[in-house]
């Protein structure tokens, strides 16, 4: 992997600046923060490339929004509905179940990836 690839944090950084002036603050931080750094920080854990360059993303983004609007932001990210059992009304219950559970852990693997994005973008040590 090329260190341009890993640097892809200042394009996004860029179009969210973009998407900031043209369809507003909410819109940026979904797609920077909610997306993009989520993204990002997920392939952080596998890529050492990617993690060298995740104080950097940080810095950049903290330029870009407010302490409370990364909070605001962060405190509905990656959030999901509850696990609805109607949708697999002609499934048997094993498969429900298994279904049910892979969802809990999708869920649990992203309220720790939001745990992470708090602890780097809204800790004043970073």
């Amino acid at each position: 992997m090329t260190m341009e690839f890993c640097k892809i944090w200042m394009d996004v950084c860029d179009a969210a600046r973009r998407i900031e002036d043209e369809f507003g603050t909410d819109k940026a931080l979904q797609y920077l923060v909610s997306e993009k750094f989520l993204n990002y920080l997920e392939a952080a854990e596998r890529l050492p490339d990617y993690r060298a360059e995740l104080p950097a993303f940080v810095a950049e983004i903290k330029t870009i929004f407010e302490p409370w609007q990364l909070a605001e932001c962060l405190a509905t990210a990656r959030q999901t509905e509850p696990f609805d059992t109607d949708i697999y009304e002609d499934e048997d219950e094993e498969y429900i179940e298994m279904e049910r559970q892979d969802e809990l852990r999708r869920s649990a693997a992203d309220l720790l990836l939001v745990e992470r994005a708090k602890e780097w973008l809204l800790d004043e040590g970073n």
